[in-house]
Formats: C-alpha cells, sequence, structure tokens
C-alpha cells in the first residue's frame, strides 16, 4: 500500500480557536513550525465567520469562553458548514460528559489543558492521514481500520468507564484463541477480534451513563437502558464495506442461546459463530474484573456459573471449548483484569490484592 505523505501537497489548514490569546499564539507558532497553515479566532463568532469565508482541514476549539461553552456551537458549524472537517476539542474541565458531548457532536477527540502543541500536532497529522485514507476506495487496509478504531474506542468508552480499562483487548485476544480451535477462516476471525474490541462502543450514545459507575445493582429503567447498547454500537461505528460482519458480531454479543437475550431474541445458530463466541468471552471477562459495584468472581464460582448456563445463555459446544481453554490458563487470565487497572492508574496496587 502506498503510504500518504501529507506535506508532499498544499499544507493542511487549521483553525484553531481559544479565548487565551497567549495560548492561541503559541499553539499557532509550533502548528506553523510544523507545516500547518494556521488561522487564529479568539471568539466563537470569529471561528464561524472564518468557516463561513475559508476552507479548512481541522478545528482546534475550546471548550468554554468566558466561562459559556462555546466550543458546541463551534462545533455545530463545523458539521453544518464543513462537515467533512477533523475537528478537536480542548478544555480545563475534565470530566466524563465532556468526552461523551464530544464524540456525539463529531469531534474526533478532546484534550485536556494545558495542551501539548507538539502532542496536538500529531493528533491533527494523525487524524488528517486517517480522514484521507478513509476516503481513498481501497486504499484502507483492515489492519489499519483495527488500529484506528482500537484507539477510537480506548478514548470514548474506556474514559466513560476507567474499570474497562483494557477489556476490549482481553477480549480480543481471548475470542481469537477460541475461534481458532474452530477453525474460523483468517477474514472472518479479523472481524470478530475488531468486534471484541468494540463491541461496548455503543455505551457512550446512551442518554443516561451514570449507571455505567454506579455503586449498586441497576434499576429496571436503568437495565433497559443498557440493553440498547449492543444495537446502538452496530449501528455507530459506520458503514465501511470492511464493517458489515463486525456491526453483525457487535449486536449479537449479548444474544442468548435459548432465545431470551437481547436486542433481538435471537436463538441457536441464528446468532452467527462468532457472536456465540464474543458472548462468552465478554462474560468472562467481566466477572473476572473489580467493579463500584462488585468484587472479581473467583474462577470456581464462573465455571459453576458457565455450567449452569450451558446451553441457556450459551452455545454447548464453544461453551465447552472455553471452559478447556480455562483449565489451562484460567488463573493467569483471572488475573489480567487487575494488571490492566493496576497499569492505567485506575487501582492502587493495595486494591488489586
Amino acid at each position: 500500500m502506498t503510504s500518504i505523505d501529507l506535506t508532499t501537497s498544499a499544507p493542511a489548514s487549521v483553525l484553531l480557536v481559544d479565548d487565551d490569546r497567549s495560548t492561541l499564539e503559541l499553539l499557532g507558532h509550533v502548528l506553523g513550525l510544523q507545516g500547518f497553515d494556521v488561522s487564529l479566532a479568539i471568539t466563537p463568532e470569529e471561528a464561524i465567520h472564518l468557516l463561513q469565508t475559508i476552507q479548512v482541514d481541522a478545528v482546534v476549539t475550546d471548550v468554554h469562553f468566558d466561562g459559556f461553552e462555546g466550543g458546541e456551537r463551534v462545533l455545530g458549524a463545523c458539521r453544518e458548514l464543513q462537515p467533512d472537517v477533523v475537528v478537536i476539542l480542548m478544555t480545563g474541565y475534565p470530566a466524563v460528559e465532556g468526552a461523551v458531548s464530544a464524540i456525539k457532536g463529531g469531534a474526533l477527540d478532546y484534550l485536556i489543558k494545558p495542551v501539548d502543541p507538539v502532542v496536538l500536532g500529531a493528533m491533527v497529522h494523525r487524524a488528517l492521514r486517517e480522514r484521507k485514507l478513509g476516503r481513498e476506495e481501497g486504499q484502507l487496509e483492515f489492519t489499519e481500520l483495527v488500529d484506528i478504531l482500537s484507539e477510537m474506542v480506548a478514548n470514548t468508552i474506556e474514559r466513560v468507564d476507567p474499570y474497562t480499562a483494557g477489556h476490549g483487548e482481553r477480549t480480543r485476544k481471548y475470542c481469537r484463541i477460541l475461534a481458532e480451535g474452530f477453525g474460523m477462516d483468517p477474514q472472518t476471525l479479523e472481524r470478530l477480534e475488531l468486534a471484541a474490541i468494540a463491541h461496548d462502543y455503543g455505551k457512550i450514545y446512551l442518554e443516561d451513563l451514570g449507571f455505567l459507575t454506579k455503586a449498586g445493582p441497576l434499576t429496571p429503567d436503568e437495565y433497559r437502558e443498557v440493553q440498547k447498547h449492543p444495537a446502538l454500537g452496530a449501528s455507530k461505528l459506520g458503514n465501511h464495506p470492511h464493517l458489515e460482519e463486525v456491526c453483525r458480531f457487535v449486536a449479537e454479543h449479548h444474544e442468548k442461546f435459548d432465545g431470551t437475550g437481547y436486542p433481538h431474541r435471537l436463538k441457536g445458530e441464528e446468532i452467527s459463530l462468532p457472536g456465540r463466541i464474543l458472548g462468552v468471552v465478554e462474560v468472562f471477562d467481566s466477572l473476572s474484573t473489580k467493579r463500584s459495584y462488585k468484587d472479581i468472581w473467583p474462577l470456581e464460582k464462573t465455571l459453576d456459573f458457565f455450567q449452569a448456563q450451558r446451553g441457556r445463555a450459551f452455545d454447548p459446544e464453544v461453551l465447552d471449548s472455553f471452559v478447556d481453554l480455562l483449565k489451562v490458563n484460567g488463573e493467569e487470565w483471572m488475573t489480567a483484569p487487575q494488571e490492566d487497572l493496576l497499569a492505567a492508574g485506575v487501582i492502587r496496587p493495595e486494591d488489586g490484592k
């Protein structure tokens, strides 16, 4: 595949928007040194006027202007006036709501102030490269798509719910090992791995995210809300031709073998083999992860639960193969979530004991 070098064509244009003039000028200077054609705006009104008069490749905007969330106005103008532009938000008020609002509104990502201009430049370069690759028919390799969506998921769902750190990658690993035992063809296996990474992506599009870190059981209304996430994830991952099967597997990961799952109450082999594999593996990793509302399940308790759900929630053949893997790898896989949470700084060493 031919690589894309943004520097060989006209300089990429970036609109910077911030009400702190010193920050604006510093970021503009460094981005200029990195080869960008930079325009500056100190108010949302100036930014919107520039969006009406000049074409830009990327917009980097503050969220708050004089205490008001003007960044959402800039983001809305981008979506209306230049829908293909890459948008990155900057904020001095880190919060879960900020990340979710940015992604829902169409921003690529958001950065916490003070923003390192070198990091910002690298992020813009990468985003523009990914956009260009995505536009060139046949040029986006599936492995690149996996990398892009992996980072996207890590930048969203793991911010919303820090206790999911590493969950997607672990699920991907276990799905690959289990699927290889069934002789799954390489193309389907690739798509299963991506579905494993992205299976919970729909959670950020739920109306109420408070239950994700709730210290206690869900209410019936909250449970009905969370049941929407497989279908939401499948619909929000996009319509790239490589993603059709991925979206199907994502939508299936909470279906049950006896037809009592969600969202479509599929039964038996109505659920794809990758969907049945993902369903078993995702439950295992969730049970082995410490959460705000539950402790880690011991391996013996997990195996008892699987046996009780054999032929009910889980395909007996898939479950039996996974239990065989747990007999060899179970103790190691049970400790993996704690190691990832420690590495991410979500828990302290004494919490992991």
